[in-house]
């Protein structure tokens, strides 16, 4: 059919129409009686849609199953007669090692000399007394007493034998040799049996300078007047004190 108008109305159509879109009669009509048909034109076709890919969501690793591998059982160790003398021979090596090991140190102690003692024994030449002195100090001995001295001659300790006398002038002699080097009393005490008066100060060393803590100790033994003196620098007087000057009073003792 060619596009033409329509007889009712004189709209146009196209070709392919079967009515009048404009008033609804049927194409080629001639009578105008004839109803409207009411139709709608039909609307252009949707172009195909396309379809939508959805992108796959990831799985968590934490949701995945682990995977067990599954370990091969282990086989025993098999121990050889090769292995069993080699860890033979390496024990008999480390008892022989022991053995000898032992041998040593009884040897050792059967044939090694006694350990230096620390204190060794002083004796007066004229047997007037005896102490206990520190091994490493040197003690020199005079015609009234003995001088003992460190390694470098900063402490020192003597004991003298000065003259006869009676506890009276003991004393006097006390206090006019503690006079003579500043010292002040200090309480009696007993060594060897004897009460000594006590007498102690700081004292400045004439020959350095340093300041040495002093004690004196006077007493008559057999209507002879004994004295002993400890100098030492003030910095190390507590601990030569103890190693020192203590046991040597805790060790005097009168031999006449």
């Amino acid at each position: 059919m060619e596009a033409g108008t329509c007889l009712r109305c004189g709209k146009p159509y196209e070709p392919e129409d079967t009515v009048c879109y404009s008033c609804g009669a049927p194409i080629g009509e001639t009578k105008t009686p004839t109803q409207p048909i009411r139709t709608m034109r039909p609307l252009p076709a949707a172009p195909p849609s396309q379809p939508q890919t959805v992108a796959p969501v990831p799985e968590r690793p934490e949701s995945r199953p682990l995977a067990v591998r599954a370990l091969p059982p282990s086989s025993p160790a098999k121990v050889t007669t090769g292995n069993k003398r080699l860890w033979l021979g390496l024990a008999a090596v480390v008892l022989v090692l022991v053995a000898a090991s032992a041998g040593f140190y009884v040897e050792r102690g059967l044939t090694a000399a006694p350990p230096i003692s620390r204190q060794s024994t002083y004796q007066d030449p004229q047997h007037r007394f005896a102490f206990q002195k520190p091994t490493l100090w040197t003690a020199l001995t005079t015609a009234n007493g003995v001088q003992l001295s460190d390694s470098d001659g900063s402490s020192t300790a003597a004991i003298t034998v000065v003259q006869t006398g009676t506890p009276e002038t003991a004393g006097d002699y006390a206090d006019a040799q503690a006079a003579e080097m500043g010292l002040a009393p200090a309480p009696m005490q007993e060594i060897g049996g004897e009460l000594w008066d006590q007498h102690s100060g700081k004292v400045t060393d004439p020959t350095d300078g340093a300041v040495h803590e002093v004690v004196l100790f006077v007493t008559v033994h057999n209507t002879l007047i004994y004295t002993i003196t400890f100098s030492c620098p003030i910095a190390s007087y507590a601990q030569l004190n103890t190693l020192v000057y203590q046991p040597l009073l805790a060790s005097f003792r009168f031999e006449d």
